[in-house]
This record gives C-alpha cells, sequence and structure tokens, in this order.
C-alpha cells in the first residue's frame, strides 16, 4: 500500500491490488480567488492529477479546501465511474453539481463499507460543517487513520484504533483544528507507528511552522515523524 500527501488535508492512496483512492484533494486554486489572497495556496498544483484514475473518493467535509469544485470537475469529467464517500452534507452538494457522476455512498460516523481489498469507516471529527469525519481505512495488513479537520476530543480516543499504521492529522490550530501540542498529545494517545502531520502549509496565513509539533518527538522516539515531499509517493 502506497500513499502520496498532495498537500493540506489530501492523499492518494494506491493499493497492492491496483485501486486508487483520493481523500479530500484540493488541486487548484479556488480559495484564493473566492476569498482573496489570504488562501493563496503556497504548494504547487500537480495538473495531471487531475484527470489521473480514481477508483474511490473520500470527502471528510464541505469546506472548500476539501469539497473542491475546482478539483472535482475535471476529476469526475476523466472518470465513468467513482465511488464516493461522504457526509449527507457534502452529498447533497456533489448531486446539486453533478447529478449521479458517481456511486454516492453515506458515509457518517459508525458507517463502514467494504470495497475490494479496503474497509472505510468513518469515525467522529470536532470541527464545523456539515457532520465532518475522519476516515479509518484498514487492508491489505495496514491501517491508516486519517482524522479529518479535527480539535482534540476524547471521543476520538474512543473511535480512532491504537498502533496504526500511519496517523494523519492537522497540526494549525485554527479554524477549529488541533494546535501542535494537542495533535501530539492525540499522537501519543494513539501510538502509531508513523504519525504525518497535515494541514499547516497550504496557506501561509493560516499554517503554522511544522517544527511546533516534531521537535515533540525526538529521534530516539518509536512514533516514526514524517514530512514527505509533496506528490512524493511512499510505501506505508
Amino acid at each position: 500500500m502506497r500513499l502520496t500527501w498532495l498537500g493540506q488535508a489530501g492523499f492518494r492512496l494506491r493499493t497492492a491490488a491496483g485501486a486508487v483512492v483520493l481523500i479530500d484533494p484540493y488541486l487548484s486554486d479556488s480559495l484564493r480567488l473566492q476569498r482573496g489572497e489570504s488562501y493563496r495556496r503556497e504548494v504547487p498544483i500537480d495538473s495531471s492529477l487531475l484527470e489521473s484514475h480514481v477508483d474511490i473518493l473520500v470527502l471528510t467535509h464541505p469546506h472548500g479546501d476539501h469539497m473542491d469544485f475546482g478539483t472535482l470537475d475535471p476529476l469526475l469529467a476523466a472518470n465513468e465511474s467513482v465511488d464516493i464517500l461522504a457526509p449527507l452534507a457534502v452529498l447533497d452538494s456533489l448531486r446539486s453539481r453533478y447529478g449521479r457522476a458517481g456511486n454516492y455512498m453515506l458515509f457518517e460516523p459508525g458507517v463502514e463499507i467494504t470495497l475490494g481489498t479496503l474497509r472505510f469507516r468513518a469515525v467522529y471529527a470536532a470541527h464545523s460543517g456539515g457532520c465532518p469525519i475522519g476516515v479509518v481505512a484498514g487492508g491489505e495488513d495496514r491501517v491508516l487513520c486519517h482524522t479529518g479537520d479535527t480539535m482534540y476530543h476524547r471521543r476520538l480516543l474512543e473511535e480512532l484504533p491504537w498502533g496504526a499504521d500511519v496517523l494523519l492529522l492537522p497540526i494549525n490550530g485554527s479554524g477549529y483544528n488541533m494546535n501542535p501540542v494537542d495533535a501530539a498529545r492525540l499522537t501519543r494517545a494513539l501510538a502509531p507507528k508513523t504519525v504525518l502531520p497535515m494541514h499547516w502549509e497550504m496557506f501561509q496565513a493560516y499554517g503554522c511552522p511544522v517544527e511546533a509539533f516534531t521537535r515533540q518527538f525526538p529521534p530516539e522516539d518509536p512514533i516514526r515523524v514524517l514530512t514527505p515531499r509533496h506528490y512524493e509517493e511512499f510505501e506505508i
């Protein structure tokens, strides 16, 4: 199973069986055009991904850097059949814009969906906007946890698994997201093999230095902290 960070909370997961999963891809500059220069993206766009193959699309909530029509318009146009997992507020927006452009599946806390070699489970997220979720994806002897945008909440300790192969979580401390200290606290409680801090680098006005998180994990720490280059695929 291989993972690529697309920037912000966006990831591309490629299974050994060949399935491609996208989570919250933001591959445009839509928010700058809509809201002004404070939303200018700092991560370059890999436009080749906009027309790339995707089998499964997971959207955690309807905010514009997670459900981005500047990304979804070309992506869904390039793919005839996509399984789309999302909360109802997201699905309503997709139906309004695209009709039946994909196989829409309700994905809210407690829902589990098996697709190919992966099983997806929606988990609670303490965030704003349309029943936000995180997602746990398990299969091929690996477990990936993507918290979605969220504050630290004790319910996360109940719904996210301990000892996952990789944990993806926000650290920027604004817009109803964990700050670096609380993100590290959640990481310690969940004890993943690898943690990848996300949602800190896309917009300068709403980000933070990643070192505020990484320095809390010394080199000898059993939890590996990973900050890969964007668009660089690596093995989980």
